[in-house]
Protein backbone atom coordinates (compact mmCIF):
# COMPACT_ATOMS: atom_id res chain seq x y z
CA UNK A 1 0.00 0.00 0.00
CA UNK A 2 3.11 2.15 -0.67
CA UNK A 3 4.07 3.31 3.17
CA UNK A 4 0.04 2.97 4.52
CA UNK A 5 0.69 2.07 7.93
CA UNK A 6 -1.83 0.20 10.19
CA UNK A 7 -2.91 2.45 11.99
CA UNK A 8 -4.18 4.18 8.81
CA UNK A 9 -5.52 0.98 7.01
CA UNK A 10 -7.66 0.15 9.80
CA UNK A 11 -9.21 3.91 10.21
CA UNK A 12 -9.92 2.96 6.49
CA UNK A 13 -11.52 0.00 7.35
CA UNK A 14 -13.85 1.50 10.12
CA UNK A 15 -14.81 4.15 7.38
CA UNK A 16 -15.65 1.90 5.23
CA UNK A 17 -17.64 0.17 7.87
CA UNK A 18 -19.78 3.27 8.83
CA UNK A 19 -20.37 3.54 5.31
CA UNK A 20 -22.22 0.83 5.00
CA UNK A 21 -19.03 -1.04 2.56
CA UNK A 22 -18.30 -3.92 4.64
CA UNK A 23 -17.31 -6.07 1.83
CA UNK A 24 -14.84 -3.42 0.49
CA UNK A 25 -13.97 -3.38 4.20
CA UNK A 26 -13.14 -7.21 4.60
CA UNK A 27 -11.03 -7.20 1.37
CA UNK A 28 -9.00 -4.11 2.15
CA UNK A 29 -8.34 -5.95 5.63
CA UNK A 30 -7.58 -9.32 4.35
CA UNK A 31 -5.07 -7.76 1.97
CA UNK A 32 -3.36 -5.78 4.50
CA UNK A 33 -2.76 -9.28 6.77
CA UNK A 34 -1.71 -11.06 4.13
CA UNK A 35 1.13 -8.88 4.19
CA UNK A 36 1.57 -8.04 7.86
CA UNK A 37 -0.35 -10.84 9.42
CA UNK A 38 0.46 -9.66 12.98
CA UNK A 39 -1.52 -6.66 13.16
CA UNK A 40 -3.47 -7.11 16.42
CA UNK A 41 -6.02 -4.55 15.54
CA UNK A 42 -7.02 -5.23 12.07
CA UNK A 43 -7.34 -9.10 12.85
CA UNK A 44 -9.41 -7.55 15.73
CA UNK A 45 -11.53 -5.57 13.57
CA UNK A 46 -12.23 -8.55 11.10
CA UNK A 47 -13.12 -10.28 13.77
CA UNK A 48 -15.99 -8.15 14.97
CA UNK A 49 -16.95 -8.00 11.10
CA UNK A 50 -17.75 -12.14 11.13
CA UNK A 51 -18.92 -11.69 14.72
CA UNK A 52 -21.69 -9.72 13.36
CA UNK A 53 -22.67 -12.41 11.23
CA UNK A 54 -22.43 -15.05 13.81
CA UNK A 55 -19.28 -16.44 11.80
CA UNK A 56 -17.83 -17.79 14.96
CA UNK A 57 -15.09 -20.18 14.16
CA UNK A 58 -13.87 -17.14 11.87
CA UNK A 59 -14.09 -14.65 14.14
CA UNK A 60 -12.10 -16.66 16.97
CA UNK A 61 -9.35 -17.46 14.39
CA UNK A 62 -8.64 -13.84 13.96
CA UNK A 63 -9.22 -13.27 17.75
CA UNK A 64 -6.55 -15.66 18.83
CA UNK A 65 -3.84 -14.52 15.90
CA UNK A 66 -4.43 -10.74 17.02
CA UNK A 67 -3.54 -12.51 20.93
CA UNK A 68 -0.62 -14.55 19.93
CA UNK A 69 0.55 -10.95 18.91
CA UNK A 70 -0.59 -8.54 21.46
CA UNK A 71 -0.97 -11.07 24.47
CA UNK A 72 -1.92 -8.40 27.04
CA UNK A 73 -4.87 -6.74 25.12
CA UNK A 74 -7.47 -6.89 27.17
CA UNK A 75 -10.00 -5.66 24.49
CA UNK A 76 -9.23 -9.21 22.23
CA UNK A 77 -9.24 -11.09 25.02
CA UNK A 78 -12.99 -10.12 26.14
CA UNK A 79 -14.22 -10.24 22.62
CA UNK A 80 -12.31 -13.83 22.80
CA UNK A 81 -14.68 -14.39 25.55
CA UNK A 82 -17.74 -13.18 24.01
CA UNK A 83 -17.35 -15.27 20.79
CA UNK A 84 -17.12 -18.70 22.78
CA UNK A 85 -19.51 -17.84 24.82
CA UNK A 86 -22.04 -16.97 21.88
CA UNK A 87 -20.72 -20.66 20.77
CA UNK A 88 -21.80 -21.92 24.37
CA UNK A 89 -18.28 -22.98 25.20
CA UNK A 90 -18.53 -21.84 28.51
CA UNK A 91 -15.09 -23.23 30.17
CA UNK A 92 -13.09 -21.49 27.13
CA UNK A 93 -15.36 -18.53 27.42
CA UNK A 94 -14.47 -18.22 31.22
CA UNK A 95 -11.07 -18.83 30.73
CA UNK A 96 -10.61 -15.38 28.42
CA UNK A 97 -12.68 -13.26 30.70
CA UNK A 98 -10.56 -14.48 33.65
CA UNK A 99 -7.45 -12.95 31.63
CA UNK A 100 -9.05 -10.20 31.31
CA UNK A 101 -9.71 -9.58 34.94
CA UNK A 102 -5.64 -10.12 35.26
CA UNK A 103 -5.58 -7.21 32.95
CA UNK A 104 -7.84 -5.08 34.53
CA UNK A 105 -9.05 -6.71 38.08
CA UNK A 106 -12.79 -6.16 38.48
CA UNK A 107 -13.91 -4.98 35.35
CA UNK A 108 -17.22 -4.87 35.31
CA UNK A 109 -17.77 -6.73 31.57
CA UNK A 110 -15.28 -9.16 32.09
CA UNK A 111 -16.77 -10.40 35.51
CA UNK A 112 -20.29 -10.07 33.79
CA UNK A 113 -19.39 -12.76 31.46
CA UNK A 114 -17.16 -14.53 33.75
CA UNK A 115 -19.84 -14.84 36.20
CA UNK A 116 -22.45 -15.70 33.35
CA UNK A 117 -20.27 -18.89 32.40
CA UNK A 118 -20.00 -19.57 35.28
CA UNK A 119 -23.79 -19.61 36.12
CA UNK A 120 -24.30 -21.75 32.73
CA UNK A 121 -21.53 -24.23 34.40
CA UNK A 122 -23.42 -24.10 37.20
CA UNK A 123 -20.90 -22.70 39.58
CA UNK A 124 -23.38 -20.31 41.31
CA UNK A 125 -21.68 -19.60 44.51
CA UNK A 126 -18.34 -18.43 42.44
CA UNK A 127 -20.22 -16.78 40.47
CA UNK A 128 -21.80 -14.77 42.99
CA UNK A 129 -18.49 -14.18 44.57
CA UNK A 130 -17.34 -12.92 40.76
CA UNK A 131 -20.53 -10.35 40.54
CA UNK A 132 -19.12 -8.92 44.14
CA UNK A 133 -16.20 -8.32 42.92
CA UNK A 134 -17.05 -6.43 40.65
CA UNK A 135 -19.25 -4.22 43.07
CA UNK A 136 -16.30 -3.76 45.56
CA UNK A 137 -13.63 -2.51 42.67
CA UNK A 138 -16.60 0.23 41.34
CA UNK A 139 -18.68 0.76 44.12
CA UNK A 140 -20.02 4.31 42.93
CA UNK A 141 -21.18 2.55 39.14
CA UNK A 142 -24.87 1.01 39.14
CA UNK A 143 -23.75 -1.31 36.42
CA UNK A 144 -21.83 -3.59 38.55
CA UNK A 145 -24.82 -3.89 41.05
CA UNK A 146 -27.34 -4.16 37.68
CA UNK A 147 -25.17 -7.37 36.52
CA UNK A 148 -25.23 -8.98 40.00
CA UNK A 149 -28.86 -8.53 40.26
CA UNK A 150 -29.90 -10.10 36.96
CA UNK A 151 -27.43 -12.85 37.49
CA UNK A 152 -29.17 -13.72 41.09
CA UNK A 153 -32.87 -13.65 39.59
CA UNK A 154 -31.29 -16.00 36.80
CA UNK A 155 -30.82 -18.41 39.41
CA UNK A 156 -33.45 -17.82 41.21
CA UNK A 157 -32.36 -15.91 43.94
CA UNK A 158 -34.79 -12.66 43.68
CA UNK A 159 -34.80 -11.76 47.53
CA UNK A 160 -31.00 -11.16 47.04
CA UNK A 161 -31.29 -9.58 43.49
CA UNK A 162 -33.64 -7.20 44.82
CA UNK A 163 -31.25 -6.62 48.32
CA UNK A 164 -28.58 -5.78 45.95
CA UNK A 165 -30.70 -3.91 43.95
CA UNK A 166 -31.78 -1.57 47.23
CA UNK A 167 -28.00 -1.79 48.16
CA UNK A 168 -27.15 0.16 44.66
CA UNK A 169 -29.77 2.88 45.36
CA UNK A 170 -28.40 3.01 49.08
CA UNK A 171 -25.28 4.51 47.26
CA UNK A 172 -26.86 6.17 44.25
CA UNK A 173 -30.21 7.25 44.97
CA UNK A 174 -32.57 7.94 42.53
CA UNK A 175 -30.47 6.07 39.85
CA UNK A 176 -33.06 4.91 36.98
CA UNK A 177 -31.24 2.11 35.85
CA UNK A 178 -31.15 0.60 39.75
CA UNK A 179 -34.95 1.62 40.41
CA UNK A 180 -36.34 0.33 37.36
CA UNK A 181 -34.85 -3.59 37.84
CA UNK A 182 -36.36 -2.84 41.67
CA UNK A 183 -39.50 -1.79 40.02
CA UNK A 184 -39.67 -4.68 37.45
CA UNK A 185 -38.63 -7.29 39.54
CA UNK A 186 -40.70 -6.75 42.61
CA UNK A 187 -43.36 -7.93 40.62
CA UNK A 188 -42.52 -11.92 40.56
CA UNK A 189 -42.10 -11.46 44.53
CA UNK A 190 -43.94 -12.39 47.66
CA UNK A 191 -44.91 -10.19 50.62
CA UNK A 192 -44.65 -7.16 48.48
CA UNK A 193 -46.22 -4.11 50.21
CA UNK A 194 -48.01 -2.44 46.68
CA UNK A 195 -48.08 1.05 48.57
CA UNK A 196 -44.28 0.69 48.91
CA UNK A 197 -44.12 -0.70 44.92
CA UNK A 198 -45.63 2.62 43.74
CA UNK A 199 -42.92 4.44 45.44
CA UNK A 200 -40.39 2.35 43.56
CA UNK A 201 -42.23 3.68 40.65
CA UNK A 202 -42.79 6.91 41.05
CA UNK A 203 -39.32 7.15 42.01
CA UNK A 204 -38.31 6.09 38.57
CA UNK A 205 -40.75 7.94 37.05
CA UNK A 206 -39.56 10.98 38.42
CA UNK A 207 -35.83 9.69 37.29
CA UNK A 208 -37.20 9.20 33.89
CA UNK A 209 -38.71 13.24 34.03
CA UNK A 210 -35.61 14.78 35.04
CA UNK A 211 -34.16 13.01 32.02
CA UNK A 212 -35.45 15.19 29.60
CA UNK A 213 -36.50 18.48 31.36
CA UNK A 214 -37.24 20.27 28.23
CA UNK A 215 -40.65 21.18 27.65
CA UNK A 216 -43.22 19.16 25.63
CA UNK A 217 -44.71 20.11 22.45
CA UNK A 218 -48.02 22.07 23.07
CA UNK A 219 -51.33 21.10 22.27
CA UNK A 220 -54.28 23.59 21.28
CA UNK A 221 -56.54 23.33 24.20
CA UNK A 222 -59.59 22.54 21.88
CA UNK A 223 -61.47 19.66 23.44
CA UNK A 224 -64.41 18.14 20.94
CA UNK A 225 -65.90 16.02 23.29
CA UNK A 226 -67.58 13.51 20.14
CA UNK A 227 -64.29 14.01 17.52
CA UNK A 228 -62.91 11.19 16.10
CA UNK A 229 -60.18 10.15 18.08
CA UNK A 230 -56.91 10.00 16.88
CA UNK A 231 -55.20 6.82 18.85
CA UNK A 232 -51.85 5.90 19.17
CA UNK A 233 -51.11 2.27 20.39
CA UNK A 234 -47.26 1.93 20.76
CA UNK A 235 -45.84 -1.56 21.36
CA UNK A 236 -42.87 -3.86 20.49
CA UNK A 237 -44.79 -6.76 20.20
CA UNK A 238 -47.01 -6.04 16.44
CA UNK A 239 -45.45 -9.67 15.78
CA UNK A 240 -45.40 -12.77 16.48
CA UNK A 241 -46.24 -12.29 20.08
CA UNK A 242 -48.54 -13.24 22.99
CA UNK A 243 -48.93 -9.62 23.64
CA UNK A 244 -50.41 -9.44 19.56
CA UNK A 245 -53.27 -11.85 20.51
CA UNK A 246 -54.28 -9.28 22.79
CA UNK A 247 -53.87 -6.25 20.81
CA UNK A 248 -55.94 -7.47 17.64
CA UNK A 249 -59.37 -7.10 19.23
CA UNK A 250 -59.49 -3.22 19.92
CA UNK A 251 -57.22 -2.77 16.94
CA UNK A 252 -58.94 -4.44 14.06
CA UNK A 253 -62.40 -4.00 15.41
CA UNK A 254 -62.96 -0.32 16.36
CA UNK A 255 -65.72 1.44 15.16
CA UNK A 256 -63.21 3.98 12.42
CA UNK A 257 -65.61 6.61 12.32
CA UNK A 258 -65.11 7.33 15.91
CA UNK A 259 -61.77 5.79 16.62
CA UNK A 260 -58.69 6.12 14.21
CA UNK A 261 -55.76 3.49 15.28
CA UNK A 262 -52.25 4.18 14.88
CA UNK A 263 -50.12 1.45 15.24
CA UNK A 264 -46.41 2.56 16.41
CA UNK A 265 -43.93 -0.36 16.47
CA UNK A 266 -40.69 -0.10 18.69
CA UNK A 267 -39.58 -3.25 17.20
CA UNK A 268 -38.09 -4.22 14.27
CA UNK A 269 -38.90 -8.18 14.23
CA UNK A 270 -40.16 -9.30 10.81
CA UNK A 271 -41.89 -12.95 11.66
CA UNK A 272 -45.51 -11.94 9.46
CA UNK A 273 -47.28 -11.12 12.49
CA UNK A 274 -47.54 -7.32 11.83
CA UNK A 275 -49.08 -7.76 8.75
CA UNK A 276 -52.44 -7.70 9.88
CA UNK A 277 -52.05 -4.78 11.73
CA UNK A 278 -50.38 -2.98 8.76
CA UNK A 279 -53.51 -4.20 6.70
CA UNK A 280 -55.52 -2.30 8.86
CA UNK A 281 -54.21 0.20 10.71
CA UNK A 282 -51.96 3.31 9.71
CA UNK A 283 -48.67 2.33 10.62
CA UNK A 284 -45.32 3.67 11.86
CA UNK A 285 -42.11 2.07 12.70
CA UNK A 286 -40.05 4.05 15.11
CA UNK A 287 -36.57 4.58 13.87
CA UNK A 288 -34.83 5.39 16.85
CA UNK A 289 -34.78 4.38 20.32
CA UNK A 290 -33.61 7.64 21.03
CA UNK A 291 -36.14 9.04 23.90
CA UNK A 292 -35.71 12.79 22.14
CA UNK A 293 -35.97 11.23 18.91
CA UNK A 294 -39.07 8.94 20.17
CA UNK A 295 -40.34 11.82 21.69
CA UNK A 296 -40.72 13.99 18.45
CA UNK A 297 -41.65 11.14 15.99
CA UNK A 298 -44.81 10.77 18.12
CA UNK A 299 -45.87 14.51 19.05
CA UNK A 300 -45.58 14.59 14.86
CA UNK A 301 -48.27 12.15 14.23
CA UNK A 302 -51.08 14.72 16.16
CA UNK A 303 -52.59 12.16 18.38
CA UNK A 304 -55.20 12.69 20.67
CA UNK A 305 -54.36 9.74 23.04
CA UNK A 306 -51.17 7.68 23.04
CA UNK A 307 -51.44 4.03 24.89
CA UNK A 308 -48.34 2.76 25.90
CA UNK A 309 -48.59 -0.96 25.46
CA UNK A 310 -45.45 -1.47 27.46
CA UNK A 311 -44.89 -0.54 30.39
CA UNK A 312 -41.17 -1.20 31.69
CA UNK A 313 -41.41 -4.21 29.40
CA UNK A 314 -37.93 -4.95 27.81
CA UNK A 315 -37.59 -2.05 24.76
CA UNK A 316 -40.20 0.27 26.44
CA UNK A 317 -40.20 3.53 25.34
CA UNK A 318 -41.43 5.30 28.80
CA UNK A 319 -38.49 8.09 28.74
CA UNK A 320 -40.35 9.37 25.37
CA UNK A 321 -43.14 10.11 27.10
CA UNK A 322 -42.45 13.10 29.21
CA UNK A 323 -43.18 15.76 29.75
CA UNK A 324 -45.64 14.17 27.23
CA UNK A 325 -46.20 13.83 23.60
CA UNK A 326 -50.07 14.05 23.04
CA UNK A 327 -53.20 15.33 25.28
CA UNK A 328 -54.13 11.94 27.11
CA UNK A 329 -51.19 9.67 27.68
CA UNK A 330 -52.48 6.16 29.13
CA UNK A 331 -50.63 2.62 29.88
CA UNK A 332 -52.39 -0.96 29.22
CA UNK A 333 -52.09 -4.33 28.73
CA UNK A 334 -47.69 -5.24 28.80
CA UNK A 335 -47.21 -4.75 32.39
CA UNK A 336 -48.96 -5.84 36.19
CA UNK A 337 -48.08 -2.35 37.35
CA UNK A 338 -48.09 1.54 37.99
CA UNK A 339 -45.35 2.92 34.67
CA UNK A 340 -45.02 5.86 37.67
CA UNK A 341 -44.69 8.53 35.16
CA UNK A 342 -45.89 11.75 36.43
CA UNK A 343 -46.93 12.50 32.32
CA UNK A 344 -49.34 9.02 32.49
CA UNK A 345 -52.68 9.97 32.89
CA UNK A 346 -54.91 6.98 33.33
CA UNK A 347 -54.10 2.84 33.38
CA UNK A 348 -56.66 1.00 31.77
CA UNK A 349 -57.64 -2.05 33.67
CA UNK A 350 -61.25 -3.46 34.81
CA UNK A 351 -63.09 -3.92 38.28
CA UNK A 352 -61.72 -7.56 38.75
CA UNK A 353 -57.88 -6.75 38.60
CA UNK A 354 -58.60 -3.62 40.11
CA UNK A 355 -61.36 -3.12 42.72
CA UNK A 356 -62.53 -0.32 44.31
CA UNK A 357 -59.74 0.60 46.54
CA UNK A 358 -56.67 0.05 44.26
CA UNK A 359 -56.42 3.51 43.31
CA UNK A 360 -53.71 4.46 45.62
CA UNK A 361 -51.49 1.38 43.51
CA UNK A 362 -50.84 3.38 41.43
CA UNK A 363 -49.33 6.93 39.93
CA UNK A 364 -52.52 6.97 37.17
CA UNK A 365 -56.30 7.36 37.43
CA UNK A 366 -57.68 4.08 36.99
CA UNK A 367 -59.75 3.48 33.56
CA UNK A 368 -61.59 0.18 33.97
CA UNK A 369 -63.00 -1.62 30.82
CA UNK A 370 -66.47 -3.16 31.96
CA UNK A 371 -65.72 -6.81 32.28
CA UNK A 372 -62.70 -8.23 31.35
CA UNK A 373 -59.57 -5.73 30.59
CA UNK A 374 -58.62 -7.93 27.69
CA UNK A 375 -59.87 -10.37 25.03
CA UNK A 376 -58.12 -13.09 23.54
CA UNK A 377 -57.85 -13.83 19.61
CA UNK A 378 -56.87 -17.51 19.58
CA UNK A 379 -54.20 -18.53 17.09
CA UNK A 380 -56.03 -19.75 14.05
CA UNK A 381 -53.36 -22.52 13.51
CA UNK A 382 -54.29 -24.01 17.20
CA UNK A 383 -55.30 -27.49 17.07
CA UNK A 384 -58.04 -29.16 17.95
CA UNK A 385 -58.37 -29.91 22.27
CA UNK A 386 -57.84 -33.52 22.36
CA UNK A 387 -58.73 -36.33 25.65
CA UNK A 388 -55.79 -36.80 28.27
CA UNK A 389 -54.67 -40.17 29.09
CA UNK A 390 -57.10 -39.52 32.33
CA UNK A 391 -60.03 -38.78 30.54
CA UNK A 392 -59.55 -42.12 28.34
CA UNK A 393 -58.63 -44.34 31.15
CA UNK A 394 -59.82 -43.88 34.46
CA UNK A 395 -56.95 -45.61 36.26
CA UNK A 396 -54.55 -42.99 34.80
CA UNK A 397 -52.76 -40.50 36.79
CA UNK A 398 -53.92 -36.84 36.18
CA UNK A 399 -51.55 -34.75 35.21
CA UNK A 400 -51.67 -31.22 36.63
CA UNK A 401 -49.01 -28.31 34.72
CA UNK A 402 -48.02 -24.70 34.31
CA UNK A 403 -46.30 -23.55 31.50
CA UNK A 404 -45.17 -19.92 33.63
CA UNK A 405 -42.45 -18.39 33.15
CA UNK A 406 -40.76 -20.45 36.04
CA UNK A 407 -39.41 -16.67 37.27
CA UNK A 408 -42.95 -16.70 38.26
CA UNK A 409 -42.94 -19.79 40.58
CA UNK A 410 -42.38 -18.66 44.36
CA UNK A 411 -41.59 -20.92 47.29
CA UNK A 412 -45.33 -20.34 48.23
CA UNK A 413 -46.51 -21.24 44.50
CA UNK A 414 -44.30 -24.40 45.10
CA UNK A 415 -45.86 -25.20 48.55
CA UNK A 416 -49.05 -25.04 46.80
CA UNK A 417 -48.78 -27.00 44.21
CA UNK A 418 -47.01 -29.66 46.00
CA UNK A 419 -49.57 -29.75 48.46
CA UNK A 420 -52.21 -30.69 45.47
CA UNK A 421 -49.78 -33.15 44.39
CA UNK A 422 -49.75 -34.96 47.75
CA UNK A 423 -53.38 -34.41 48.07
CA UNK A 424 -54.11 -36.45 44.76
CA UNK A 425 -52.33 -39.65 44.63
CA UNK A 426 -50.17 -40.89 41.29
CA UNK A 427 -50.33 -36.76 39.84
CA UNK A 428 -47.78 -35.42 37.88
CA UNK A 429 -47.11 -32.05 37.54
CA UNK A 430 -45.72 -30.70 33.98
CA UNK A 431 -43.24 -27.69 33.09
CA UNK A 432 -40.90 -26.58 30.90
CA UNK A 433 -37.98 -27.37 32.32
CA UNK A 434 -35.50 -27.39 28.79
CA UNK A 435 -34.90 -23.69 29.62
CA UNK A 436 -32.86 -24.47 32.53
CA UNK A 437 -29.86 -25.25 33.31
CA UNK A 438 -28.97 -29.07 34.70
CA UNK A 439 -27.90 -27.18 37.71
CA UNK A 440 -31.01 -25.41 37.88
CA UNK A 441 -33.18 -28.52 37.28
CA UNK A 442 -31.59 -30.28 39.81
CA UNK A 443 -32.39 -27.58 42.67
CA UNK A 444 -35.84 -27.26 41.39
CA UNK A 445 -36.44 -30.83 41.73
CA UNK A 446 -35.05 -30.87 45.25
CA UNK A 447 -37.28 -27.98 46.09
CA UNK A 448 -40.30 -30.47 45.62
CA UNK A 449 -38.32 -33.23 47.59
CA UNK A 450 -38.21 -31.13 50.49
CA UNK A 451 -41.62 -30.72 50.46
CA UNK A 452 -42.63 -34.23 50.31
CA UNK A 453 -43.07 -35.03 46.39
CA UNK A 454 -41.15 -37.67 44.56
CA UNK A 455 -39.17 -35.64 41.95
CA UNK A 456 -39.57 -38.00 39.42
CA UNK A 457 -43.15 -36.58 39.78
CA UNK A 458 -41.93 -33.36 38.20
CA UNK A 459 -42.02 -34.01 34.16
CA UNK A 460 -40.34 -31.77 31.55
CA UNK A 461 -42.74 -31.24 28.22
CA UNK A 462 -40.40 -31.42 25.39
CA UNK A 463 -39.13 -28.74 22.93
CA UNK A 464 -40.87 -27.83 20.17
CA UNK A 465 -40.58 -25.50 17.61
CA UNK A 466 -43.74 -23.99 16.50
CA UNK A 467 -46.10 -22.03 18.55
CA UNK A 468 -48.68 -24.87 17.32
CA UNK A 469 -46.83 -27.82 18.69
CA UNK A 470 -46.19 -25.71 21.62
CA UNK A 471 -50.49 -25.91 21.69
CA UNK A 472 -50.51 -29.26 20.88
CA UNK A 473 -48.88 -29.66 24.23
CA UNK A 474 -51.68 -29.13 26.07
CA UNK A 475 -53.22 -32.46 24.85
CA UNK A 476 -50.57 -33.99 28.24
CA UNK A 477 -52.45 -31.60 30.68
CA UNK A 478 -55.53 -32.04 32.41
CA UNK A 479 -56.05 -28.90 35.07
CA UNK A 480 -53.66 -26.07 34.97
CA UNK A 481 -52.00 -24.35 37.97
CA UNK A 482 -51.72 -20.94 37.88
CA UNK A 483 -48.45 -19.09 39.65
CA UNK A 484 -48.53 -16.76 41.73
CA UNK A 485 -48.23 -14.08 43.02
CA UNK A 486 -47.77 -13.24 39.72
CA UNK A 487 -50.88 -14.67 37.57
CA UNK A 488 -50.33 -15.83 34.25
CA UNK A 489 -52.47 -14.30 31.20
CA UNK A 490 -51.43 -15.83 27.60
CA UNK A 491 -51.05 -19.21 29.44
CA UNK A 492 -54.54 -19.26 30.91
CA UNK A 493 -56.16 -18.73 27.75
CA UNK A 494 -53.72 -20.61 25.92
CA UNK A 495 -54.62 -23.52 28.39
CA UNK A 496 -58.65 -22.68 28.34
CA UNK A 497 -58.67 -22.81 24.50
CA UNK A 498 -57.09 -26.24 24.34
CA UNK A 499 -59.39 -27.38 27.11
CA UNK A 500 -57.41 -27.11 30.05
CA UNK A 501 -59.22 -25.45 32.79
CA UNK A 502 -57.10 -23.43 35.26
CA UNK A 503 -56.88 -22.79 39.06
CA UNK A 504 -55.74 -19.38 40.32
CA UNK A 505 -55.35 -17.94 43.66
CA UNK A 506 -56.98 -14.64 44.80
CA UNK A 507 -54.59 -11.37 45.37
CA UNK A 508 -54.68 -7.85 46.37
CA UNK A 509 -52.89 -6.18 43.33
CA UNK A 510 -53.66 -7.01 39.81
CA UNK A 511 -50.71 -8.90 39.42
CA UNK A 512 -52.32 -11.09 41.13
CA UNK A 513 -56.29 -10.92 39.89
CA UNK A 514 -55.47 -11.42 36.05
CA UNK A 515 -56.51 -14.72 36.51
CA UNK A 516 -59.63 -13.40 38.45
CA UNK A 517 -60.26 -11.55 35.32
CA UNK A 518 -59.53 -14.08 33.13
CA UNK A 519 -62.04 -16.75 34.94
CA UNK A 520 -65.25 -14.55 35.39
CA UNK A 521 -65.17 -13.95 32.02
CA UNK A 522 -65.51 -17.40 31.38
CA UNK A 523 -67.87 -17.74 34.01
CA UNK A 524 -65.82 -20.08 36.00
CA UNK A 525 -65.86 -18.08 39.12
CA UNK A 526 -65.42 -21.30 40.99
CA UNK A 527 -61.32 -22.30 40.03
CA UNK A 528 -60.71 -19.11 42.08
CA UNK A 529 -58.75 -19.92 45.67
CA UNK A 530 -59.37 -17.20 47.90
CA UNK A 531 -56.22 -19.13 49.88
CA UNK A 532 -53.77 -21.54 49.63
CA UNK A 533 -55.72 -24.46 50.90
CA UNK A 534 -58.83 -23.56 48.83
CA UNK A 535 -56.20 -23.65 45.97
CA UNK A 536 -54.94 -27.05 47.29
CA UNK A 537 -58.81 -28.27 47.37
CA UNK A 538 -60.46 -26.59 44.23
CA UNK A 539 -57.24 -28.41 41.98
CA UNK A 540 -57.60 -31.69 44.13
CA UNK A 541 -61.34 -31.79 43.99
CA UNK A 542 -61.42 -31.45 40.04
CA UNK A 543 -59.32 -33.88 39.81
CA UNK A 544 -60.96 -36.50 42.05
CA UNK A 545 -64.32 -36.39 39.72
CA UNK A 546 -63.56 -37.31 36.44
CA UNK A 547 -67.11 -36.87 34.69
CA UNK A 548 -67.11 -33.00 35.63
CA UNK A 549 -63.39 -32.69 34.39
CA UNK A 550 -64.04 -34.50 31.32
CA UNK A 551 -67.31 -32.53 30.82
CA UNK A 552 -65.31 -28.92 31.69
CA UNK A 553 -62.69 -29.79 29.40
CA UNK A 554 -64.91 -30.92 26.86
CA UNK A 555 -66.72 -27.76 26.18
CA UNK A 556 -63.89 -25.04 27.26
CA UNK A 557 -63.17 -24.11 23.87
CA UNK A 558 -66.90 -23.63 23.11
CA UNK A 559 -67.54 -21.80 26.45
CA UNK A 560 -64.48 -19.78 26.21
CA UNK A 561 -65.50 -18.75 22.17
CA UNK A 562 -68.91 -17.84 23.25
CA UNK A 563 -67.49 -15.56 26.33
CA UNK A 564 -66.59 -12.12 26.59
CA UNK A 565 -62.91 -13.39 26.48
CA UNK A 566 -63.08 -13.43 22.47
CA UNK A 567 -66.40 -11.27 21.87
CA UNK A 568 -63.66 -9.11 19.86
CA UNK A 569 -66.11 -6.70 18.50
CA UNK A 570 -67.95 -6.11 21.75
CA UNK A 571 -64.54 -5.51 23.09
CA UNK A 572 -63.55 -3.15 21.14
CA UNK A 573 -66.61 -1.23 21.84
CA UNK A 574 -66.32 -1.58 25.50
CA UNK A 575 -62.78 -0.20 24.92
CA UNK A 576 -63.60 2.74 22.83
CA UNK A 577 -66.16 4.35 25.72
CA UNK A 578 -63.01 3.88 28.13
CA UNK A 579 -61.40 6.17 25.89
CA UNK A 580 -64.04 8.61 25.19
CA UNK A 581 -64.46 8.68 28.94
CA UNK A 582 -60.48 9.63 29.37
CA UNK A 583 -60.78 12.25 26.21
CA UNK A 584 -63.95 13.75 28.40
CA UNK A 585 -61.70 13.78 31.49
CA UNK A 586 -64.16 11.67 33.04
Amino acid sequence: MGGVSSGQINQQAWDLLRRGEEGQARTLLLNHLKRQPRDAEANKTLAMIHGAHDEHERAVFYLQRALAAAPHDGQARFMLGNVLMSMRKHRESAAAYRECLKIAPGDIASCDGLGKCLISLGEHAEAVKVFRRAIEAHPDNPDAYGNMGVALSMIGKLDDALAVAREGLARLPGNAALLEFLAFNMNYAEGVDPIEHRRVHDALGDAFARERPAAGPRFDGSRDPDKRLRVGFLSGDYSLHACALFLKAPLLNFDRARVEPVCISTSDKNDGGDAPFRAACEWHSLPTSDPAGVAAHLAGLGLDILVDCSGLSEGHRLRALTPRVAPVQATWLGYPNTTGLPTMDYRIVDAHTDPAGSEPHCRERLARVEGCFLCFTPDAGAPEPAPTRAMQDPHAPVVFGSFNRLSKVTAGTLDAWCGVLRAVEGSTMLLKLQILSPTLQKELRDEFARRGVDPARLVAVEFVKTHSEHLGTYAKMDIALDAFPYHGTTTTCEAAWMGVPVVTLEGNTHRSRVGVSLLHALGLPELIARGRDEYISIAAGLASDRVRLAALKAGLRERMRASPLCDAQGYAARFERVLRDMWRGG
